[in-house]
């Protein structure tokens, strides 16, 4: 908002009102310039600003306690460098709100982007470093000066011929120590089933109806697709699978099979899995281990969780869902 006018008087004259003689009108645009010495600045709401590539604020002038300018855009790192360059790093580097053109940093998002689908996969939260420690990395190794998309642009210019990998992650600074022990290959992108390949991919949101694992079917294959080769899960969630299962039974007979993850885990150690229904083998392996029948009715796979239930996601033409669900057969039936 721009400030009144001003007007100036050679000379007040003060009867029943007050009155200014010989006065002339003031912009006070025109003071600021005259005035340097004499105005006081302030600065609020400092923020990164992806399309400028630099943090920037609000400037307020004024003089004598009268504001010439209320509320100006400006650059905020020749005013605070200190506070602009960890704004910089946090929101460019860090956050990825930057529009770029390094290498790089082009490499460290495709990193970052297949460490979370591995979280995603294996369904924790704790495999990729917490945004202070990518904040550590990249403050150790830039100028106290960089305080700019532009500033940033000059410095590695020149840096990246002396030192090409100074600022390129890998995937020993992005995992978390002890916590990165997941085999891809126990969360694989496809899933073989007769002969047909079908991509999976993986949610890990438990607000969603696809939280879990996705299976995307093309239509004309529908009829193909044997539902009971899915029983098995993918290797990374079968475990947990098999112990949800056992303790989905009618407590009489569940409580031969304590404690459960120990007979969960010695009996998929002893079956060979896709051989069989997975009920048929995890009933006759649980009666060789305890000599304990497991009725064919007691397995209530419906009171899984939703995450340990495939998803069906049936693919029509221009490769666009026509339908999805977890109970593959009536997904038969209806298409």
């Amino acid at each position: 908002k721009k400030p009144p006018r001003w007007v100036m008087a050679a000379e007040l004259v003060e009867t029943s009102r007050l009155w200014g003689r010989v006065a002339g009108r003031v912009e006070p645009e025109w003071v600021e310039p005259l005035a340097q010495h004499l105005v006081k600045r302030s600065y609020s709401e400092p923020h990164w600003e992806k399309k400028q590539a630099a943090v920037m604020a609000y400037e307020k002038v004024t003089l004598y306690g009268v504001p010439l300018v209320t509320s100006r855009k400006v650059n905020f790192g020749r005013i605070d460098p200190a506070l602009s360059r960890e704004l910089f790093i946090r929101h460019a580097l860090v956050e990825g709100d930057w529009q770029t053109h390094h290498p790089f940093w082009r490499d460290n998002e495709k990193l970052r982007t297949e460490i979370e689908e591995l979280e995603n996969r294996a369904r924790r939260r704790d495999i990729l470093v917490d945004d202070e420690s990518i904040f550590a990395f990249y403050d150790q190794r830039i100028p106290a000066d960089v305080v700019s998309g532009r500033h940033f642009d000059a410095w590695w210019k020149k840096a990246r011929h002396e030192q090409p990998d100074l600022l390129t992650l890998t995937r020993e600074v992005l995992v978390n120590a002890g916590r990165g022990g997941v085999d891809e290959a126990d969360f694989p992108d496809e899933w073989q089933a007769d002969g047909v390949t079908l991509p999976l991919t993986y949610t890990f949101d438990p607000t969603a109806a696809t939280d879990g694992v996705t299976v995307d079917i093309p239509l004309p294959l529908l009829n193909q697709v044997p539902a009971e080769s899915f029983d098995w899960q993918v290797p990374g969630l079968r475990e947990e699978l098999v112990i949800a299962l056992i303790r989905s039974l009618p407590k009489p007979i569940r409580r031969n099979f304590v404690p459960v993850p120990d007979h969960a885990r010695a009996a998929l150690a002893a079956i060979t899995p896709g051989a069989e229904p997975l009920l048929d083998a995890l009933s006759r392996q649980l009666r060789r281990m305890t000599g304990v029948t497991v009725p064919r009715e007691a397995w209530e796979p419906a009171k899984l969780p939703p995450h340990l239930r495939v998803t069906f996601r049936v693919i029509g033409d221009a490769d666009k869902p026509v339908a999805e669900g977890k109970d593959l057969p009536a997904l038969q039936r209806q298409l």
